[in-house]
């Protein structure tokens, strides 16, 4: 004989079933993840951009892209070593990848060269300063070819950023730049935008080289005493030197003017950038669109939506420099 215990049972156990087939055929390919799984590379010049990783992921989850269940991810640290990027091409290529992300120009420019006369895996780059004037794609609108990214603009800027730097500080008359000189692409725009935007301002410019394997002791022991601050450069070189920078600062008690502002918290007292972060994540919207199809050279470069104006408190204040009130009110963001 039944009981009500047995009919109430089976009623629970239909429904369940139900309910699993319902959440199964609605649910995205989860139990079938590993079938399925994207391959995205991700390479960056130096430890400090790796920012841009965590942008690139946080951007694609909103988008539907889950870590390790329907798409992955492979990191490179070149820690200033391009010589690796045609090994890592060809790995790619044996192992498969969808999409590769580049962050910076020298990045970009070595990828670019790897895949010339193979197999090319579609690159959305970032963190490059000027995509057009290093030659890595021919057109804005249009790139054609296996490439599209993000295009910083670091080079335009840099008037608006002296601009800002004499308002921070109206006194300064004489900076200091750290950029490798060998570089063409870093030369010229320096040539077009920095070095006529000093004069105009009134600022004295003292260049200093820079190389992978610059020895940054002798460059502070012949830093000139009457220097008043430090300005980087869009160089990646200088941001993988950014401690030493740091350091001189302090050591002169002079401030120092960051390419990123994700950087002032770990020293440098006033920025206008966006961040690697939020470069990233703006990169998301073009990764999604070409692992659904679109070709990388139908898709216009984009260039970085949000530039904020950031000053560290922190640092002026471990300096004894004043920052003017009417400045500090015109900022994005305030470290204090």
């Amino acid at each position: 004989m039944q009981t009500a215990c047995d009919i109430f049972d089976r009623k629970h156990i239909r429904t369940l079933f139900l309910l699993f087939l319902l959440i199964f055929s609605c649910a995205p390919s989860i139990f079938s993840a590993n079938d399925t799984k994207l391959n995205i590379a991700i390479i960056a010049y130096d430890t400090q951009f790796l920012e841009a990783q965590i942008g690139l992921k946080d951007g694609l989850k909103n988008l539907g892209y889950f870590e390790d269940i329907n798409i992955s991810f492979t990191t490179y640290n070149l820690k200033k070593d391009l010589s690796s990027i045609p090994s890592i091409i060809e790995n790619l290529r044996q192992n498969g990848c969808e999409l590769i992300m580049t962050v910076t120009t020298p990045v970009t420019l070595a990828v670019k060269k790897a895949q010339k006369d193979t197999t090319q895996i579609p690159v959305v780059f970032t963190m490059v300063a000027d995509p057009l004037g290093a030659g890595i794609v021919t057109s804005l609108t249009k790139p054609a070819g296996f490439m599209t990214g993000i295009a910083y603009n670091a080079f335009k800027i840099m008037p608006k950023k002296l601009e800002l730097f004499r308002e921070a500080f109206p006194t300064l008359t004489k900076l200091a730049i750290f950029y490798n000189h060998d570089e063409e692409w870093l030369n010229q725009p320096v040539k077009t935008f920095l070095l006529p935007a000093a004069k105009q301002l009134g600022f004295e410019i003292t260049a200093y080289h820079i190389c992978k394997h610059t020895n940054f002791d002798k460059i502070m022991q012949s830093f000139k005493p009457e220097i008043e601050g430090i300005f980087m450069v869009p160089d990646p070189l200088s941001i993988s030197v950014f401690p030493n920078l740091v350091n001189l600062s302090r050591q002169q008690n002079i401030p120092l003017m960051v390419i990123d502002n994700s950087l002032l918290t770990k020293g440098g007292v006033i920025g206008y950038s966006p961040t690697f972060f939020t470069v990233g994540q703006q990169a998301a919207s073009l990764v999604s669109k070409i692992l659904k199809g679109t070709p990388a050279g139908d898709l216009a470069v984009q260039t970085t939506k949000s530039i904020q104006l950031a000053v560290s408190l922190r640092e002026a204040n471990k300096l004894q420099i004043v920052i003017p009130e009417t400045f500090l009110r015109q900022c994005d963001l305030i470290l204090r």
